[in-house]
């Protein structure tokens, strides 16, 4: 079993029409895509259909998206034949944008399903690319890396690069073109003349994009990269770089990413500045063991949709909870939740449960809950809640 070897490490890009599921025990240093089984086995056999009304559920914010996600992660892991028990199992999902809605959905499916909370996270593509980045050859990171996506009739290019004068070293990304190849675009052309001029298009953005940034590799993702209708724009991606072409980049660097989380790879001395990343620490005065000092709550450098804390102290003297926020810049602000119609007790007779998550990577939610304390102080069951905004 493979349990045997330590924590299994998971990755899962959930796609709209398709999704992958790739695995990695400790003793290993490279993901393994999971197969389908022989009876369903098609030319590409590591591509799982998705649910057909998944994204219309979830998004629509159907009660059911959550069961049928469960189900079809459920129908996922049976694949890990030997793998072990879900509850030695580190999972990292990835999807093309993670928004909150599907952060809860997915959070929940994961935990019905028996896996650890401490053990679920969340990324979009491109931090799974670069975490898949990280775990290939250093030569590949000289210069620029670029990463361009062929889906639903649109080419986007983003490029990567390190920022090596800083410390931790900063792994930065920037969109370049985007690139829409649909029917209004293709004006009824045949097949060979909308190959000659899909090729033209994207050879002239490429030739812009590259043309005073040195790169050294350069990542295609996409099936409608196959064929031959980009000769011209290939042959200038091969020109002195490395070009590579693969589905399962975003899957493999979900693997890798949860292989980071369960200690068995690491990119610490690397912080990749994600959209997504809180650039806020946040924190509250209290009394801890008779002295006055800070209690953190939130850390900078983690996704807003994986930020979420859950603390319970007594209430002081005190009719509201200050919230306290510094940016890695060290620009501080105070935020304050008013404990309105709070019942009159004495001094450190009210147990106050706190819970922190976040919106947006600039936007927070505070909730209070008044558990009063004991028999003797029942709790009001009053609740207090603030959408705080840290720009």
């Amino acid at each position: 079993m493979l349990a045997e070897h330590g924590n299994i490490s998971v990755g899962i890009d959930l796609g709209r029409d398709y999704s992958q599921i790739a695995f990695c025990s400790k003793s290993d240093r490279a993901p393994l895509m999971v197969m389908q089984s022989e009876e369903e086995k098609e030319e590409n056999d590591y591509l799982i259909r998705t649910p057909v009304d998944l994204f219309s559920l979830v998004e629509r914010k159907d009660a059911r998206g959550v069961e049928v996600l469960y189900q079809f992660l459920k129908e996922c892991f049976a694949l890990l034949k030997g793998a072990g028990s879900v509850e030695h199992m580190t999972v990292m999902v990835t999807m093309h944008e993670m928004k909150g809605i599907w952060a809860d959905v997915i959070r929940t499916a994961l935990l019905k399903l028996g896996i650890p909370s401490s053990a679920i996270f969340l990324q979009g593509h491109l931090e799974s690319f670069y975490a898949y980045l990280m775990n290939q050859k250093k030569e590949l990171l000289t210069y620029h890396v670029a990463l361009l996506e062929y889906e639903r009739d649109c080419i986007t290019a983003w490029h990567f690069w390190l920022e090596r004068k800083t410390k931790p070293v900063l792994a930065k990304t920037e969109k370049c073109f985007r690139l829409y190849l649909d029917n209004k675009a293709r004006k009824g052309r045949g097949d060979e003349e909308w190959g000659i001029l899909r090729d033209s298009l994207l050879h002239k953005n490429l030739e812009k994009m590259f043309e005073n940034t040195p790169f050294s590799a350069v990542y295609l993702v996409g099936r409608e990269f196959e064929g031959e209708w980009m000769d011209k724009s290939f042959r200038f991606l091969c020109r002195k770089r490395r070009s590579f072409r693969g589905d399962n980049l975003y899957t493999m660097g979900a693997c890798y990413a949860a292989m980071e989380e369960n200690g068995a790879t690491a990119c610490k001395d690397t912080l990749y500045l994600s959209d997504d990343m809180i650039q806020h620490n946040l924190g509250i005065w209290m009394e801890i063991r008779g002295q006055e000092g800070y209690y953190p709550l939130v850390n900078a450098g983690i996704n807003w949709y994986m930020a979420r804390h859950t603390c319970e102290f007594l209430l002081g003297d005190e009719k509201e909870v200050v919230i306290y926020s510094r940016t890695v810049r060290g620009e501080e602000m105070e935020h304050t939740l008013a404990l309105s119609q709070l019942p009159d007790r004495p001094r450190r007779a009210t147990r106050l449960r706190l819970d922190i998550s976040f919106t947006a990577p600039d936007r927070c939610r505070v909730r209070a809950e008044d558990l009063g304390l004991g028999e003797l102080y029942p709790s009001s069951g009053k609740i207090w809640e603030a959408n705080i905004s840290l720009s």
